[in-house]
């Protein structure tokens, strides 16, 4: 049985609301609004330069299907940040991030689009 150590993930994450939802102009702001609460609950991790543990760690687990703990509480935890980044998201936004299914994908693509 995996420990999962989500304390980073605490319920108080999720209420965490910003003033202003990201849409087309306001990237700087949106930037300094969100940064804070990733970097609060290091969570960066997941979003600048992802270490992410393999999903098997052996050909056999792979065949059995027994994911690496490891990348099992990566994953959660990951899915968890993934919808609150969403959640700071305007309608007009998400089409630039369709597809991205890891919260390090929706930032880069961000950034991409609307860094300056």
């Amino acid at each position: 049985m995996v420990n999962l150590n989500l304390n980073s993930l605490e319920p108080s994450f999720f209420s965490r609301s910003i003033a202003e939802k990201f849409d087309d102009s306001n990237y700087l702001h949106w930037q300094q609004q969100v940064e804070p609460v990733i970097k609060s609950h290091k969570l960066q991790r997941f979003v600048v330069n992802p270490q992410i543990s393999l999903h098997y760690l052996t050909d056999h687990d792979r065949e059995i299907d027994h994911v690496n703990p490891t990348f099992e509480v990566w994953d959660i935890q990951d899915q968890m940040l993934l919808t609150w980044v969403q959640s700071t998201l305007s309608k007009s936004v998400p089409s630039h991030v369709i597809g991205c299914i890891h919260s390090y994908q929706v930032w880069d693509k961000i950034h991409e689009h609307f860094h300056m």
